[in-house]
């Protein structure tokens, strides 16, 4: 095993004093042998810029393609480098975009698939559909792996990953148990089943007894946050799922009058970010709301930030108009929280018609990220929803 080196040993190899070529030379010869310096090293670079490395040597191709340095490399998967987005059009198979929050290239995605489409992602790996195949992408790497079918119809699908824990992933499969096929519907009552599938096996297994919930939580993916995939539903119990222990358990409400209106609660949705659950309202039902944040004992929401878009509506007029398929909603969308590691940087991704805007939450200021093309669509309708956009999370880590 490798072991990682001190810092100042790094500052120190950085501000050597010039030397003459041989001396020079040499101090690269003990860089080169020292896998530890050199891991160190490797690290701190880019993981675009890795890819040029691996054809140094074949020694430099073990290292950086080795589960140790994949493992060191992911120990902080919590820097979401930008979005990834199915556009809203009439298309089959909506194209995908990429929207960058940090400074990196537009990722060249998947080119061994055509026409996916984008189910879920959790920390750097993607679940996606193609061809009504399923895989596991990792779109830095480029590496992908398909699914074995599960052992009933398919239903929801959702990603369950933390590499600062282990190098292995899991898949939680949430099907339908009384689904019509003949009238191609739903019994009043809904009752689920749920398989898992894990990286490490292979395969899938079932998961406890059949349980009653809201058809919200087969239609929309769950997050995964504290060692649990948890769904939030437009009406009855919102539940969680502790992957490990196989649990199932209820998520709390936040009260109010968002506790029991189901229109209300239909405007809300889950995002992780940091180590941290949030509710938040995606959809543009008002122009001042609050963000909450859940305890990690599941004892209850609290309020995180209060968010005002009012100055937006202000500096970009078309937000105030009413959508044209929807009067009673102003043309915004959330599309994800972002908790930076300073406090005061987080913010909000927020689109309306034409833009796509960064929401300080703390100091509400804000700024905008891109231009978005609207070709195809009126010019005050919007062509990203929360549900069509995933964090793109750069990753070392293998899908198979």
């Amino acid at each position: 095993m490798f072991l990682s080196i001190e810092a100042d040993k790094t500052a120190k190899l950085i501000n050597m004093p010039k030397q003459d070529p041989s001396s020079s030379s040499s101090s690269a010869e003990q860089v080169a042998a020292n896998d530890d310096l050199l891991i160190e090293i490797l690290t701190r670079l880019p993981l675009t810029s890795l890819p040029k490395f691996k054809s140094v040597s074949k020694h430099w191709l073990s290292l950086i393609t080795s589960p140790y340095f994949a493992r060191i490399r992911n120990l902080n998967p919590n820097i979401i480098s930008g979005l990834l987005l199915h556009s809203s059009t009439h298309k089959l198979v909506p194209d995908l975009d990429f929207i960058p929050l940090e400074t990196i290239e537009n990722p060249t995605l998947f080119p061994s698939l055509s026409a996916i489409r984008i189910i879920n992602s959790c920390k750097g790996l993607i679940c996606c559909e193609n061809e009504q195949k399923y895989h596991i992408l990792n779109p830095t790497t480029k590496q992908f792996t398909s699914l074995p079918e599960p052992c009933a119809a398919l239903g929801n699908l959702s990603l369950a990953f933390d590499p600062s824990r282990s190098p292995h992933y899991k898949v939680v499969h949430v099907w339908c148990t009384n689904y019509d096929s003949f009238s191609e519907s739903y019994t009043d009552q809904s009752y689920f089943q749920i398989e898992i599938y894990s990286s490490e096996t292979g395969s899938w297994k079932a998961s406890g007894e059949p349980f009653v919930a809201d058809m919200f939580m087969y239609v929309h993916g769950g997050v995964y946050w504290n060692g649990a995939i948890n769904w939030f539903c437009n009406w009855g119990d919102s539940l969680y799922f502790n992957v490990d222990e196989e649990r199932l358990g209820v998520l709390p409400m936040i009260g109010g009058p968002e506790q029991n209106d189901v229109d209300e609660r239909d405007n809300w949705r889950l995002v992780e970010c940091r180590g941290h659950l949030h509710l938040v309202q995606v959809y543009g039902l008002m122009t001042r709301f609050n963000v909450y944040e859940m305890e990690k004992d599941y004892s209850g929401w609290s309020v995180k930030y209060r968010v005002d878009l009012d100055l937006i509506g202000i500096a970009f007029p078309r937000m105030m108009k009413r959508l044209p398929t929807d009067p009673s909603h102003y043309a915004y969308a959330v599309l994800t929280l972002v908790r930076e590691e300073k406090e005061e940087d987080s913010f909000l991704v927020i689109h309306v018609p034409g833009k796509v805007i960064r929401y300080n939450l703390v100091d509400k200021s804000f700024k905008k990220i891109c231009d978005v093309d609207n070709e195809g669509v009126t010019e005050d309708s919007l062509i990203y929803f929360w549900c069509d956009a995933f964090q793109y999370i750069e990753s070392l880590s293998c899908v198979r």
